[in-house]
């Protein structure tokens, strides 16, 4: 079996060399793709037989390109087979030029169409993973939510007092906390500071719209979308969206939305007030990602369910 594979391999070889040397003389003979007005000597026949050996060992690429099985069964080839191989071979060294310019552009194209082809797959993995991990820390924040409403706690100023410290210890080192390569791992850690502050605020009642207007940072707007989604109330509208014009950040914006959300389920947004929410939800579509824009859809539908006119 080694042997035939060998043989038929050899035999491949020596008819691209044959068919690839006589079609690159012909094209030197009868100027079939050759250059215009160009002086025939040794040298240029020289150049025209490698022109056409180089086209000729090309045939197997461009048949792979096409599709075709002609060299892939040796066990079943035979010399009719052979003699189309040959006639390939010889048609390509005949218009060697043109045919290694084709060859070259489809096998760029190719290469061009595969990258393409897996950016496309690796965004799509990614954005699935993003998904996933979305998911998952919303599954966390329902669960911490019912826990919260079951959840009484009393505090004196003192524990009032160190609660908002370690809000602010947490509000101002947000930033650099979530400032790591890792995408998934960034949003994983956002999402445990935002629910820590969210838990926070809510546990010991601290007065949302005095933190927003002392402490306009990034991490505080975190904190206070994931309050409102651990415990609406009916002020927490007009704070949202108050938020929702201040933020930058693609991950608050999206913690917004599903704030939003739940406080159209919970009967807090009114007919007239989804509109507002409305205009100020489309604002969000600057810059998103697939998910944020996916977000974006969800919300707005919810929206129109209170608001048809939306």
């Amino acid at each position: 079996m080694m042997n035939h594979i060998n043989i038929h391999l050899l035999s491949l070889i020596v008819i691209m060399l044959c068919a690839g040397a006589f079609g690159g003389y012909l094209n030197y003979l009868h100027n079939f793709d050759t250059i215009a007005n160009e002086e025939k000597d040794s040298r240029i026949k020289l150049k025209y037989v490698l022109l056409g050996i180089g086209s000729a060992f090309l045939v197997p690429a461009f048949l792979k390109m096409i599709a075709s099985d002609l060299i892939k069964n040796s066990e079943q080839y035979d010399n009719i087979s052979y003699l189309i191989f040959a006639g390939f071979c010889l048609i390509a060294a005949i218009f060697s030029r043109r045919f290694i310019n084709t060859i070259g552009e489809k096998i760029l194209e190719a290469a061009k169409q595969a990258e393409k082809t897996s950016k496309e797959t690796k965004q799509q993995i990614e954005s699935t993973k993003q998904e996933l991990t979305n998911t998952q820390e919303r599954i966390e924040d329902v669960k911490l939510s019912v826990n919260l409403k079951t959840f009484t706690k009393e505090t004196s100023p003192q524990d009032m007092d160190e609660a908002l410290s370690l809000l602010l210890e947490l509000v101002d080192s947000f930033i650099e906390r979530t400032r790591v390569p890792d995408y998934a791992e960034r949003l994983k850690l956002k999402a445990e500071i935002g629910r820590k502050m969210g838990q926070i605020i809510v546990s010991y009642n601290l007065p949302r719209e005095e933190l927003l207007a002392k402490y306009p940072k990034e991490g505080m707007y975190l904190g206070l979308a994931y309050a409102v989604e651990l415990r609406p109330e009916p002020s927490c509208l007009q704070l949202l969206n108050k938020l929702a014009r201040v933020t930058a950040q693609l991950y608050t914006k999206y913690v917004i939305l599903i704030a939003y959300r739940t406080l159209a389920s919970s009967g807090l947004i009114t007919k007239e007030a989804a509109k507002e929410v409305a205009q100020i939800v489309e604002q969000f579509r600057v810059k998103a990602d697939k998910p944020l824009l996916r977000n974006i859809d969800d919300t707005v539908t919810v929206l129109k369910f209170i608001n048809p006119e939306i």
